[in-house]
């Protein structure tokens, strides 16, 4: 699988568990690309801001053994960006909708609507690690299924990528 494959099933995969069966809409933007240093960042959020798109960035490594390897948001609220760094994707044992978890540190969790993504005040009732596994495990079925074009020695999801 090429990287540009890899990271177009990954980002499918990604916005199936983060949406089920409903459409992306106007007011979120999904973006991804290499991992973002600080001057993209502060790019990043003035995008978001100008434009008034909460934005989803999903980091890859490329080269032979490509992988996702992490989740950036920024969300422009009241003419200023926050901007989450470092989020993980996890899913419950009911296999629900993904949610999208921030650092430890940060409060809540965060789960995408078709027009943008919401905070919500307090972290999944699951443990979080057991949730972050489950979401890899869905992710990798995904992106490894027959109508996927891919050379399974190149695909590597969450886990595996650190």
């Amino acid at each position: 699988m090429t990287n540009p494959t890899f990271e177009a099933a990954v980002t499918r995969a990604v916005v199936k568990l983060l949406l089920g069966t409903r459409k992306l809409k106007p007011g979120v933007t999904i973006s991804g690309g290499d991992p973002l240093g600080i001057e993209d960042k502060i790019e990043m959020g003035r995008y978001a801001v100008e434009s008034n798109d909460d934005l989803l960035h999903l980091e890859y490594r490329t080269g032979p053994d490509p992988a996702l390897t992490g989740i950036v948001m920024f969300l422009p609220r009241d003419g200023r960006c926050h901007i989450q760094s470092g989020c993980r994707l996890w899913l419950s044992r009911a296999g629900n909708r993904g949610l999208i978890v921030p650092q430890a540190h940060v409060r809540g969790h965060f789960r995408l609507a078709p027009r943008e993504i919401v905070h919500i005040d307090r972290k999944p009732a699951e443990d979080l690690a057991e949730g972050v596994e489950r979401a890899s495990a869905w992710l990798t079925r995904q992106v490894m299924r027959p109508d996927v074009v891919y050379d399974a020695a190149q695909c590597t999801l969450w886990q595996q990528a650190a």
